[in-house]
């Protein structure tokens, strides 16, 4: 007998805001099918998805439900809810200024064949009655920014409420007169003062410029496209290669495609695993969707931990 599909979400997601929603489908030949769902029902929607195939029941447990649902059992909702739970919230965030997560497109095959005609349930989106953006703990203070800028445009003063970690921020005052970000604190000025001091001493033909105006910063973009691995490094040792590595991926993209098989081979046999080129190749993937115009070379990269289990980012790039 066929399994019907299955559908689990975090049991207090509602009430801290963020958790998980899996949706499964069973095959006739053991295999399991998972779409996976990062839900922010506070404010910004679907934050990251993601899809999965599975060879048996016990493999889908042990590699995905296990590691989503640790420590509480999981709620249980019918396909049809949890398909509209998931298409509101993402309904609610994109009123506010926000879209899902590049790979939401990929995870809602899931949903293929489930309708939500039949389901009658409501859910409630926002704390209070506003929107409230909690700080995650890879999101930078970029992205701090940019998500605070777009409450304020949506939703006005007062209109909504937040809560970030670092509040020595001054936010909401425009750029300062070297380009820099209002974000952007003494000791991260420091420290890319430094690295252009370094820069200069071992290629003095080369023009350095920090932050030059008119032009994005390389390290919130690797950020970015870092951020659905960062949201889970435990420590500042596995973010730190994360993001070594998403800037290799970066200058990947860049390669003609003769030159990226032949750095994918020598990739394979530097990983030793699979899953290392996978992870290499998803990164490759979300620079090529988020910023295809964009030709600047990754020279360097620094980071530094910071308090509460963050850390700086610092990136030289080639015009």
């Amino acid at each position: 007998m066929k399994h019907p599909p299955e559908a689990l979400r975090s049991p207090r997601l509602f009430d801290s805001g963020c958790g998980y929603l899996v949706v499964s489908r069973f095959k006739t030949d053991g295999r399991v099918e998972s779409g996976f769902f990062l839900l922010d029902v506070f404010c910004l929607g679907v934050k990251d998805a993601g899809f999965h195939c599975f060879n048996s029941i016990a493999h889908h447990r042990e590699s995905l439900l296990d590691r989503l649902f640790p420590d509480e059992d999981p709620v249980r909702m019918t396909p049809a809810a949890a398909r509209k739970l998931t298409e509101d919230a993402i309904r609610y965030a994109r009123d506010l200024g926000f879209s899902p997560g590049v790979d939401y497109k990929k995870a809602s095959r899931v949903f293929g064949g489930i309708t939500t005609a039949d389901c009658d349930e409501e859910f409630m989106f926002g704390k209070d009655g506003k929107p409230l953006y909690i700080q995650g703990p890879s999101d930078s203070p970029a992205r701090v920014e940019r998500i605070l800028r777009t409450l304020e445009a949506r939703c006005g003063e007062g209109g909504y409420h937040y809560i970030v970690v670092a509040d020595e921020f001054e936010l909401f005052d425009g750029e300062e007169d070297n380009g820099e970000d209002a974000i952007t604190g003494p000791f991260d000025r420091a420290g890319l003062e430094a690295m252009a001091a370094g820069l200069r001493a071992t290629r003095p033909n080369m023009e350095v410029r920090i932050n030059p105006p008119g032009y994005r910063k390389v390290s919130d973009m690797i950020w970015l496209v870092a951020e659905p691995l960062l949201e889970f490094a435990p420590d500042f040792e596995l973010k730190q290669m994360i993001l070594t590595l998403t800037a290799l991926a970066w200058n990947f993209t860049l390669l003609d495609p003769t030159v990226q098989k032949k750095m994918l081979v020598e990739l394979a046999d530097l990983f030793k695993c699979p899953e290392g080129v996978e992870m290499f190749l998803y990164l490759a993937d979300r620079t090529a969707l988020f910023f295809p115009e964009e030709h600047r070379v990754v020279c360097k990269v620094e980071t530094e931990p910071t308090l509460y289990g963050d850390l700086t980012l610092r990136v030289a790039s080639a015009m």
